[in-house]
């Protein structure tokens, strides 16, 4: 078979070709740091490592669901520990006014009371972000309201509840979980199987209904003991405060439950972000180049193609206008 020039040429850009595409796939492989750079490279891995990334995306915005969940709850537990602390001075001031003979004092100490219920209800519509803390399941507006001295929670009067009467029940009152399983939000499926608790309501805290003739939540029962030492009733104003005090391991109760569920809304997240570094690894698996294998291969192609460029002297014949000097 006769070997022509132009078999020789073409034998020649082709490989020149080649080499040159080795060396640019190199270079891209090393400046992205993956092994491919368009699905049709790799199809099968990049199938998987796409199914990886929507892995990695749910599980980051997961762990943002919980993230900010932990917050809520921490806001919470820090204005439920804020109505401790008023709730302590309003018994010492109300306890001062047992041995306050003088209507003009007790006027004062009830005076006092009032500013401190007024605290106790701003702080149990509280917010966190565009939420009321305190709402339970509704969130349209502030949970508690004040009409005519009465006490209303999602507009139900707090001290008419009655167990017998669903009428009276609080309709968004409802609890709110969050599945950390899934990342998901519900008041229905998800539930305290699947997932962890993360509204607080309001009521639980300050108390509802009545016992005893006496109402069982705390503004109500500040209420009570303001228009007590108002009247001159000290006697009666001591009695209602026994009452309030033991309307005071509501208090307790409530930071305890939150605590819990801080806890384990500390674990999902442990638990997320863990998984979050194997999906991670996966994916490096799946996409990421041998930066030192690559970098070997780099150097042999920019070699191969060196002395492609060196051999073209030799194998490409001079021109007739070499001829002609």
């Amino acid at each position: 078979m006769r070997i022509t020039e132009s078999m020789l040429t073409g034998s020649y850009t082709r490989n020149l070709q080649r080499n040159i595409s080795n060396l640019a796939q190199s270079n891209l492989k090393l400046s992205s740091e993956r092994e491919y750079n368009h699905v049709s490279e790799d199809p099968a891995r990049a199938a998987k490592a796409f199914a990886v990334r929507d892995q990695i995306a749910l599980s980051e915005e997961h762990i943002r669901t919980v993230k900010s969940a932990m917050g809520e709850l921490d806001t919470a537990d820090k204005n439920i520990q804020s109505i401790n602390s008023i709730l302590q001075t309003v018994f010492e001031k109300a306890t001062k006014a047992g041995g306050v003979t003088n209507q003009e004092n007790l006027n004062a100490i009830a005076e006092e009371l009032h500013g401190l219920n007024e605290e106790i209800l701003q702080t149990m519509n509280a917010r966190y972000g565009d939420k009321y803390l305190f709402s339970g399941s509704g969130n349209e507006e502030a949970p508690f309201t004040v009409d005519g001295g009465r006490l209303f929670f999602n507009g139900k009067a707090v001290d008419d509840y009655d167990k017998d009467d669903p009428d009276t029940y609080f309709d968004n009152n409802k609890e709110v979980y969050l599945d950390v399983g899934f990342g998901a939000y519900g008041s229905g499926a998800v539930n305290a199987k699947t997932g962890v608790k993360i509204s607080t309501s309001g009521v639980d805290v300050l108390g509802y209904g009545t016992k005893d003739g006496q109402p069982n939540n705390i503004y109500s029962l500040i209420s009570q003991i303001e228009g007590q030492l108002r009247s001159g009733n000290t006697k009666d104003a001591m009695d209602t405060l026994e009452h309030l005090k033991d309307k005071q391991n509501n208090i307790s109760i409530a930071t305890a439950e939150i605590g819990t569920r801080e806890t384990l809304l500390d674990r999902a997240q442990d638990r997320l972000e863990g998984g979050l570094v194997n999906l991670k690894e996966r994916q490096k698996d799946l996409e990421a180049v041998d930066l030192a294998g690559e970098s070997i291969n780099n150097k042999a192609y920019e070699a191969a193609w060196m002395v492609t460029l060196q051999l073209g002297s030799s194998l490409i014949p001079p021109s007739i206008f070499d001829f002609m000097k």
